[in-house]
């Protein structure tokens, strides 16, 4: 009886090392496989895009009487990998006024955009950086001047990609701004954008 129940015992010993052993190698099998899909996915090629975008702008907390202006930009931006970016823009956001005072306002922007996929087609982003702007400003169309300055701004936007090379983009961004932008008594204007674009991926 001894002998029986020894070797029932070491013949479920050597079962359970044997399922032991197989799990391990399953998981194994499955981080061999899955990792590198995860790593190549996180630490993709480097790809680039170029693209425009077009919408409007409006300067708020200031004493324009008009300020939703349309808005144009281009822009170019780099990936390192679908989650870590750079883009960069050149915008105008139109001309604002009222009170016989007139501001025409453009600007350079670099910011750092992180993203996230949320479908094969579909990513949202933020991103955040300085903008270089300058303002040509006119009084009653008599007294002309020219300011710049830079400020933050930051944004928000998705990508929904129509083909491998083209996608469409929709953002909101905002730019901060000094008592420079506008005739901003209290020092609390920005300007808003809203758009709508296209990029081409390289």
């Amino acid at each position: 009886m001894l002998n029986v129940a020894n070797m029932t015992q070491h013949t479920h010993a050597t079962l359970t090392n044997r399922l032991a052993t197989a799990a391990l190698a399953a998981s194994l099998v499955s981080v061999f496989f899955i990792a590198p899909t995860f790593i190549s996915k996180a630490h993709a090629e480097p790809s680039y895009y170029l693209g425009g975008a077009v919408g409007l702008s409006r300067v708020n907390d200031s004493d324009f009487d008009e300020n939703n202006i349309a808005a144009v930009k281009i822009l170019v931006g780099g990936k390192y990998n679908d989650y870590i970016g750079v883009e960069g823009a050149v915008n105008d956001y139109g001309k604002s006024g009222g009170n016989g005072y007139s501001a025409d306002l453009t600007g350079n922007t670099l910011a750092l955009v992180g993203s996230y996929p949320i479908a094969d087609r579909f990513e949202v982003f933020v991103k955040g950086g300085r903008l270089w702007w300058r303002e040509k400003v006119a009084v009653f169309n008599t007294f002309r001047d020219t300011k710049t300055g830079d400020n933050t701004f930051y944004g928000v936007g998705t990508n929904f990609s129509l083909t491998e090379t083209i996608a469409l983009r929709a953002e909101i961004e905002r730019y901060k701004a000094g008592t420079e932008i506008g005739t901003d008594v209290d020092g609390s204007a920005h300007v808003d954008v809203a758009s709508l674009g296209v990029s081409m991926n390289f």
